[in-house]
């Protein structure tokens, strides 16, 4: 055992030796080849700690979660909607973003080619409402008439207790649209129904910001609203958009 021990003794010592030897160059080289995993495993390590730092640090807070469905919507008023109510409200728009959800489609009608794209937008719609991150959407008659029916949409009237003012500002513009209470659609679609049937009301909904400052000369087709999501926590900034959206230009 002794003499083992001596002998990595003097294994260590002639190494040592030969190290010190070593060109700078030489020495890099051999660090990195027999130290090359633990460095690597150090760098990726590194490299974690510091990306998560700096996304804690620059990522943004959302003030509002905004959709646009069936509404093509170019890049000037896209900042007017995002950029301009972070201006209205004085938000440090380093800090605050309105985060947005473009591009979404839904079409009862729509054809075997569209109907991926529907069925996704769908997905995405549900799982942000789900994980309440989607306060307001921005539409057309079309995706209303659907939104409306499944009941996804806040009955407006609530405004009208904390908010009277904008209430009134906003009455004119408010409209009702269908809402299904109930109804056997699964009962038909599975032939255990001879015909479709439902329960459904009209609830004041949406809100026909067509004739609004910012849309004014944004060139829509048809009719365009907006409505609060039924279980949409921002409230307050919800109502503050739509007092936006009465006064910004």
């Amino acid at each position: 055992m002794k003499a083992k021990t001596a002998g990595k003794g003097s294994w260590k010592e002639r190494n040592k030796k030969a190290f010190k030897q070593m060109t700078v160059k030489q020495k890099i080289a051999y660090i990195a080849e027999y130290y090359r995993l633990p460095l690597f495993t150090a760098c990726v390590v590194l490299l974690v700690a510091v990306t998560s730092v700096v996304h804690a640090v620059t990522k943004k807070k959302p003030v509002l979660y905004l959709a646009y469905t069936n509404a093509a919507v170019g890049d000037d008023l896209d900042q007017k909607l995002t950029a301009g109510f972070l201006d209205y409200i004085e938000a440090d728009q380093k800090k605050f973003e309105v985060l947005v959800y473009k591009g979404l489609y839904l079409d009862e009608d729509a054809d075997a080619e569209n109907h991926r794209y529907v069925y996704a937008s769908k997905m995405k719609i549900m799982g942000a409402i789900s994980a309440k991150q989607m306060d307001m959407m921005l539409m057309n008659d079309s995706a209303l008439q659907e939104l409306s029916a499944s009941g996804l949409l806040m009955d407006l009237t609530v405004i009208r207790d904390t908010d009277p003012q904008l209430y009134g500002k906003l009455e004119p513009y408010i409209q009702k649209n269908m809402v299904i209470i109930e109804d056997n659609a699964i009962e038909y679609k599975l032939n255990e129904a001879d015909s479709y049937e439902a329960v459904t009301e009209d609830i004041p909904n949406s809100v026909n910001v067509t004739s609004f400052p910012v849309f004014r000369e944004a060139g829509f087709d048809g009719t365009l609203q907006i409505g609060i999501i039924a279980n949409s926590p921002r409230i307050e900034a919800d109502l503050r958009y739509l007092a936006y959206l009465l006064d910004g230009q």
